[in-house]
């Protein structure tokens, strides 16, 4: 009876790890960055896969809030002060270009379904929503990208992990904590190791 209940909590203690090495990148799952991820750029970020095939990936880091409001930069758009958030920081890709995700049931005809609730919209859709707050509207400044085969490269070498994402995860309300909530413990250790500048 002993040796059956040590097989199944083994297994048990098995099945999150086996169900994380089953994930594969795709559009709408997060890529967790590990131990081996250096540097200020993206050690311990989380990013949303907006696309990946093929020919390359991009996303979004969803854990850098910034402490740059939208309207001291985009003080012209029409709306940007209704807006009580502020820019993330998106990726290195493009500094001068914007991006926002809108989590809605109701979205604005083009946009892009990413997930659940969670979609990518343009700037002007974005505004149109009216006066929306950070736990409905996320603006970020550049983006995070992979040319073909770079993204399975680092996956291969163990850089990153995947896991499913929720609209809960995305639009989390202490967005600098996601890491420590996604990454395990002995990753969080070998990064305590190490002084990383946060944005």
């Amino acid at each position: 009876m002993v040796k059956t209940l040590t097989w199944l909590v083994f297994i048990a203690w098995l099945l999150p790890a086996a169900a994380i090495a089953a994930e594969v990148p795709a559009q709408g799952k997060l890529l967790v960055a590990t131990e081996l991820v250096e540097g200020e750029l993206f050690a311990e970020t989380v990013i949303l896969l907006l696309f990946y095939d093929e020919t390359g990936a991009f996303g979004l880091v969803v854990n850098r809030p910034t402490d740059v409001r939208p309207d001291e930069l985009l003080a012209d758009e029409e709306g940007i002060a209704d807006y009580d958030g502020t820019l993330f920081w998106g990726g290195p890709v493009q500094m001068d270009s914007l991006r926002a995700l809108l989590r809605t049931d109701e979205p604005p005809a083009e946009a892009e379904k990413i997930l659940d609730s969670v979609f990518l919209v343009s700037l002007e859709d974005a505004l149109q929503q009216g006066p929306v707050g950070s736990t409905k509207l996320r603006l970020f400044i550049g983006y995070a990208g992979w040319a073909p085969g770079q993204l399975d490269y680092e996956l291969a070498r163990g850089s990153w992990r995947v896991v499913p994402a929720t609209d809960e995860l995305v639009f989390a309300e202490a967005p600098r904590e996601l890491w420590k909530h996604l990454a395990p413990a002995h990753e969080q250790r070998a990064a305590a190791k190490t002084t990383i500048r946060h944005f």
